[in-house]
């Protein structure tokens, strides 16, 4: 939800782990979190935000003049701004899930339960997409790879117009999956459990047992890290 309650067409992807996603935004048209923090301030949908307006009211407040002057050169500029904004985002990790310490060497931080559902993710081809430090961000994928997706928006198409690249989307992270619903980036699933099946058929092909279901999103709740340093602590 955005401005004056408007309602944009994609869900709101977390900011948790961003920084080691290889690209922003869903259709994945942003570099970096430098670039990405640019757009939503100017999109009339979300903030519709005046720059200049935002750059003088800024300024007005002495923390922040204070703050800007002491760690830029130039002050208070627009780009200033989304680099402070991506620096704050980069502190934004949740580290220490069980899985973490489970590939670490600790095999008693997972159950059998658990880690049945890890073998499932393992043999049905999900860390295919799924896969590095934030299990997932690091490449663009068909929605529907498989099974259609009904979807009437184009993903990456809509900034490349390259036909290919019709209903490819960046493959979110799973880390902290099971905080996250809605799922897609169309916000239209409410629970894990849906997300899995929806996956399962419309990206690899396989219909699983409600068992295998649920251990699989067990497997997922592992992911979960700790809450970001950076929120723990105070500033003045």
């Amino acid at each position: 939800m955005g401005i004056d309650g408007k309602i944009a067409k994609r869900n709101s992807p977390t900011v948790f782990n961003s920084r080691y996603n290889a690209f922003q935004f869903w259709d994945g048209r942003a570099k970096d979190l430098h670039t990405q923090a640019m757009a939503p301030m100017n999109n009339p949908d979300e903030m519709n935000s005046d720059i200049a307006k935002s750059i003088d009211w800024l300024k007005e407040d002495d923390y922040y003049l204070k703050s800007f002057t002491k760690l830029y050169k130039d002050g208070i500029t627009f780009l200033n701004i989304t680099h402070a904004i991506a620096e704050f985002e980069k502190a934004l990790t949740t580290p220490n899930s069980k899985f973490d310490k489970f590939l670490r060497g600790d095999e008693k931080a997972l159950n059998t339960n658990e880690k049945k559902g890890y073998q499932i993710f393992l043999e049905h081809g999900c860390v295919s997409c799924h896969n590095g430090i934030n299990i997932g961000g690091n490449i663009m994928q068909k929605i529907g790879a498989i099974e259609a997706y009904d979807t009437s928006d184009l993903g990456l198409y809509n900034s490349t117009k390259n036909i290919e690249d019709k209903y490819y989307f960046k493959v979110p992270s799973l880390r902290n999956v099971e905080l996250t619903a809605p799922y897609f980036h169309d916000g239209r699933v409410s629970t894990l459990k849906d997300a899995i099946t929806i996956m399962m058929r419309n990206q690899i092909g396989f219909l699983l047992t409600v068992e295998d279901i649920d251990n699989v999103e067990l497997f997922l709740k592992t992911l979960t890290g700790e809450n970001p340093s950076i929120l723990n602590k105070k500033h003045k």
